[in-house]
C-alpha cells in the first residue's frame, strides 16, 4: 500500500491481479491504473515468473503539467475506485508503451546532463498513451472474484467506519467464522482482518489529508482505539499519523 500512483504492464507468467472486490487473470499486454486508494496486490503461481514493468509517480509531480484540456491523471481519478483499472493494449500501444518506459527507466539511471527533464517527458508521454488507451477502450475484462468474497468485502466498505468484527460479519452472512475466514483468504488471497485494516488506513489517509486532527481521523476511520490506530498507522504507513499530517495535508 502505498502513496504513488502505479502504471503495471504485464509481460508474462501465470498471475492473478486483486484490486478490492475484482480479480483479474493477466496475459501480455494488460496494463493496470492504479492510484493511491486501491488496495491490490499481484499473485503469480509458484514456480512461474512474473514479468512485468512497474512506474511509480507522485501525482502532485505531474498536477502541474495538466491543462484544462488534456487531465494526465484522468484514468486514475476520473473514475470509481476500482473500476476500469485493467486495459489491454494493441500490439502497436504495446510496442510505444515498452519503447518509452525503456528510455524513461534509462534517464531515471543516468547522471547526465539534463536526465531529470528527459524522465519527465517520457512519464508524461508515458501518461499521455495510458490516458488514450483508457478512453478508447470498451473492453470489459472477466472479475473471477467469487460472490462470497465481493459480498464479504462490500460489506466491510459499507460499515467500515463501524466497530465491526469478524464475527458480526460471520452472523450476518450466517456462516461460521472459520469457514467464512478460510474461504476468504482462499478467494481473495488475503485475511479479511488484514483487508479491512487496509481500507481504514487508506480512509485515515484521506482524512489526515483533508487536516483532519489523528484523533478524530482514528473515529472518523473506524480504528476507535488510539493506541491501536497508532501502532496499526505507523506500520503501515511507515510513519506516524501525525507526520503523515504535516506532510501530506492538502494546501
Amino acid at each position: 500500500m502505498h502513496d504513488s500512483y502505479e502504471l503495471l504492464l504485464f509481460l508474462g507468467g501465470c498471475t492473478d491481479c486483486y484490486i478490492e472486490h475484482h480479480r483479474y487473470r493477466l496475459k501480455r499486454g494488460d496494463l493496470l491504473i492504479i492510484n493511491s486508494q486501491e488496495i491490490h496486490r499481484a499473485v503469480a503461481s509458484e514456480g512461474t515468473p512474473y514479468e512485468r514493468i512497474a512506474t511509480h509517480f507522485y501525482p502532485e509531480l505531474v498536477r502541474n503539467y495538466c491543462t484544462e484540456q488534456t487531465d494526465l491523471l484522468s484514468c486514475f481519478e476520473k473514475r470509481k475506485n476500482a473500476d476500469r483499472n485493467l486495459l489491454s493494449l494493441t500490439p502497436k500501444s504495446l510496442e510505444h508503451y515498452l519503447y518509452l518506459t525503456d528510455h524513461l527507466h534509462t534517464a531515471v539511471a543516468s547522471a547526465s546532463f539534463g536526465h531529470d527533464i528527459l524522465a519527465s517527458t517520457y512519464l508524461l508521454q508515458l501518461l499521455v498513451l495510458a490516458n488514450t488507451c483508457f478512453y478508447e477502450s470498451t473492453w470489459l475484462p472477466e472479475n473471477l472474484m467469487p460472490q462470497l468474497s465481493s459480498q464479504i468485502m462490500r460489506y466491510i466498505d459499507e460499515h467500515l467506519t463501524e466497530d465491526l468484527s469478524i464475527q458480526a460479519l460471520a452472523d450476518h452472512l450466517y456462516m461460521n467464522r472459520s469457514h467464512m475466514s478460510r474461504k476468504f483468504r482462499e478467494q481473495a488471497g488475503c485475511s479479511i482482518q488484514e483487508y479491512m485494516i487496509l481500507k481504514r488506513i487508506s480512509l485515515a489517509k484521506t482524512l489526515l489529508k483533508q487536516g483532519k486532527s489523528v484523533t478524530d481521523t482514528c473515529e472518523l476511520s473506524g480504528f476507535h482505539d488510539y493506541s491501536n490506530f497508532i501502532r496499526t498507522f505507523k506500520k503501515y504507513a511507515q510513519v506516524s499519523p501525525g507526520h503523515y499530517r504535516v506532510t501530506n495535508m492538502e494546501a
